[in-house]
């Protein structure tokens, strides 16, 4: 069992940045898990990894694997906990090397987080300093194909969009359900971006909800890219039997806010 030395908020020094895709905290038992904290790898990845991994991290006391798994290197520190046990995974290219000494570390230091009196909000802290977050996005749209606004994150130095962001909303639905007529019924597969000087929206459509990134880039970075997926799927995660059955109520989406901050910076 790890030994905690020093459960004071001042002994835990979060890490520098490290040179991997994803991170997530996962507690176990026989019976079952909890995600603790998850950050860049997909759900459905992260899944998998548990169901592959997890009667190895049962059966044993503590331990490390290193694995491949498709395009991917996985790496798993895993401790005993009193009545569960606690698994530090990630994720990275296969192709690409990661500090080996600096995950060690970070995995005891999360680890030891854990078991402390400290909020698990430090732990949200810990990893989005160990994988930053993604600059050049200045505004998120979600908003379903019928018009509702569902979330919106603007910078707040694009006073006119904030101003605004009720109407933006609509007209993103408008364009949509025009080029649906215009270019055909599944058009939204192919508007991907709608240029304006120097900045350009961003649209991806699933399940009738539109995600619209406004970033001043003339081309997003891979990081973008992918985080762009990563966000929409966990907005599927949280939502996805609610907007089933949509009542209406816009409250519900406000919790949506930590998960896009733990992936841009606006």
């Amino acid at each position: 069992m790890i030994e905690i030395e020093n459960n004071s908020q001042e002994s835990f020094e979060i890490p520098a940045a490290l040179q991997v895709l994803g991170i997530s905290l996962v507690s176990m038992t026989k019976n079952r898990y909890s995600i603790v904290f998850n950050k860049g790898i997909s759900c459905s990845l992260l899944k998998d990894l548990i169901h592959l991994y997890r009667l190895e991290i049962i059966n044993k006391k503590e331990g490390k694997i290193i694995d491949l798994l498709g395009m991917f290197t996985v790496y798993i520190h895993f401790y005993s906990l009193e009545n569960e046990k606690i698994a530090v995974f990630y994720i990275n290219e296969k192709d690409k090397l990661a500090n080996y000494d600096d995950l060690c570390s970070l995995s005891r230091l999360l680890v030891k987080t854990y078991c402390s009196n400290v909020s698990h909000s430090k732990i949200s802290q810990i990893c989005n300093k160990a994988i930053p977050s993604a600059k050049g996005l200045s505004a998120l749209f979600v908003i379903s194909t019928t018009g509702h606004t569902l979330f919106t994150k603007i910078r707040n130095d694009k006073t006119k969009l904030l101003e605004n962001c009720i109407q933006i909303g609509g007209f993103l639905s408008a364009i949509l359900m025009f080029s649906n007529e215009i270019i055909g019924k599944n058009s939204e597969e192919n508007l991907q971006a709608i240029n304006f000087e120097n900045q350009q929206f961003l649209i991806t459509v699933e399940e009738d909800i539109i995600f619209a990134y406004l970033i001043e880039q003339s081309r997003p970075s891979e990081v973008i890219q992918r985080y762009m997926e990563l966000l929409k799927e966990e907005f599927f995660e949280l939502y996805y039997d609610c907007l089933k059955d949509f009542n209406g109520d816009l409250n519900q989406f406000h919790r949506f806010e930590p998960v896009v901050e733990k992936y841009f910076s606006i």
